[in-house]
């Protein structure tokens, strides 16, 4: 399998974090991937401040939406 440069290299740097072949974090990442395709985005509303919430596979910090938002 071919992967891009900066692919290759985050998918190596999970490998060594996670001690696991590469083959391995492959599989898993391919696996979690293909599950996501068959599941449909709810859409919930937090308990807290009532504004919609939708699960993305993991949660983003304050300044992660800070810079997407400063992207648009």
């Amino acid at each position: 399998m071919n992967l891009p440069d900066d692919v290759d290299a985050r998918v190596r740097a999970l490998a060594a974090e996670r001690g696991q072949s590469v083959s391995a974090v492959l599989v898993d990442l391919a696996v979690r991937g293909l599950d996501q395709l068959s599941k449909p985005i709810e859409i919930r509303y937090s308990e807290v401040s009532g504004t919609p919430c939708m699960d993305l596979g993991r949660r983003f910090t304050s300044e992660e939406v800070a810079e997407l938002i400063e992207e648009d």
